[in-house]
């Protein structure tokens, strides 16, 4: 059964470009190495240019903890600690309705 998540994630103001960057390398390691992810996408708070909103579907659970445990995905992600992010990402599992 696929699984869903919603994470928010709020950055620096300044460093949303340095943010998008580190996203977007991340993004390529995610597709490259995590069959299981079927979607990954970065959206943007039109209210608040500092709130980022990643929706992520899996194939299932297993699928979505190797995301979160990948080597690949660890060293894509580790750009982002480094001031840009404003504090830790708000992950909330999401459930399909239709």
């Amino acid at each position: 059964m696929k699984v869903g998540y919603m994470a928010t994630l709020k950055v620096v103001d300044g460093k949303q470009a340095d943010f998008e960057a580190a996203f977007a390398e991340m993004q390529k390691a995610v597709k490259a190495d995590e069959p299981g992810t079927l979607q990954y996408d970065l959206l943007q708070d039109e209210a608040d240019a500092t709130v980022y909103r990643v929706f992520e579907i899996y194939e299932n659970l297993d699928a979505r903890n190797v995301h979160g445990k990948s080597a690949a995905f660890g060293a894509a992600a580790a750009p982002l600690g480094g001031g840009v992010m404003a504090g830790a990402p708000d992950v909330v599992p999401v459930k399909f309705i239709s």
